[in-house]
């Protein structure tokens, strides 16, 4: 298993911005974020080494997916990537130039074509998305084994806060139906599915800043007229490159009630769970 992680990353100081990606406050703690997302897929994916008590030695244990690539994709200077960490974990910096910053993530969809034969999943995240299940992606291929390759499993997002509603907050709410129902009646799927004891949603809010395809769902993807295209129309351009792609070509459920942590993925922010809501 051959895995292509591209992590969209973008920061610019602005004055008076209170946007993660432009508060200029948050310089030194953004750049430990995208520290801490390489870290979580090397450390979780990659070797890990165990203590041999009685020999007293470390050994060395294999990954949990043969190969991970991890690139990161930057516009111009306008970036914390810290290049001495990223040579060590082995990361590859892409350098895109764009015009619209928030545009960035369309450029995803080059590299995974002009990669297309050399990877068996490929995958798109944000900056700020840390993952800490070492079954993640033996999860989402699972899905596909038992629902076939037409449908996407998105992961659920969350935040841990302790200042929010309750310590962990999961951020990605449904939307009006209005929202998604053009993208959602094009592709007329079931509500529900269940694997064992886990249910699945037509998620009414597919959005996770993070998408997952294996090689035969980026395949179908390229074919569709819309691949290469840059539409910006579900709800802005940052959520649109990660979400509507995907949107537009597969039925995209995510677990659902109690089983929303099958596969879940942790926001490194506080923003939506510290928001002034009525509830919980």
């Amino acid at each position: 298993m051959r895995v292509l992680l591209a992590i969209v990353h973008f920061f610019r100081a602005e004055d008076g911005s209170t946007h993660s990606s432009t508060d200029a406050h948050r310089r030194d703690q953004r750049a430990s974020v995208l520290r801490q997302v390489i870290d979580s897929w090397r450390g979780t994916f990659g070797a890990t080494t165990t203590i041999n008590i009685e020999h007293k030695r470390f050994e060395r244990l294999r990954g949990n997916v043969d190969g991970l690539d991890i690139c990161v994709l930057t516009n111009g200077t306008d970036q914390l990537l810290d290049e001495d960490h990223a040579k060590a974990r082995g990361v590859r910096h892409v350098r895109v130039q764009v015009d619209n910053p928030r545009m960035l993530g369309f450029a995803t969809r080059r590299l995974f074509a002009e990669a297309r034969n050399a990877y068996d999943l490929f995958c798109f995240s944000e900056d700020d998305l840390r993952v800490a299940d070492p079954g993640f992606v033996g999860k989402i291929l699972g899905f596909q084994d038992a629902f076939g390759p037409r449908r996407l499993l998105m992961p659920n997002r969350f935040e841990w806060n302790p200042s929010g509603p309750t310590l962990k907050t999961w951020i990605d709410g449904d939307l009006r139906p209005g929202v998604t129902e053009r993208w959602r009646d094009a592709l007329p799927d079931e509500p529900f599915l269940r694997l064992g004891r886990t249910e699945f949603r037509r998620a009414l809010n597919p959005h996770s800043g993070f998408h997952a395809l294996t090689a035969l769902q980026l395949a179908h993807w390229m074919r569709q007229p819309h691949f290469a295209d840059a539409d910006c129309s579900f709800i802005g351009p940052l959520e649109s490159a990660a979400t509507l792609g995907p949107m537009k070509t597969f039925p995209i459920y995510k677990a659902f009630g109690t089983d929303m942590g099958f596969l879940e993925i942790e926001h490194l922010d506080t923003r939506f769970s510290s928001m002034r809501l009525p509830g919980a």
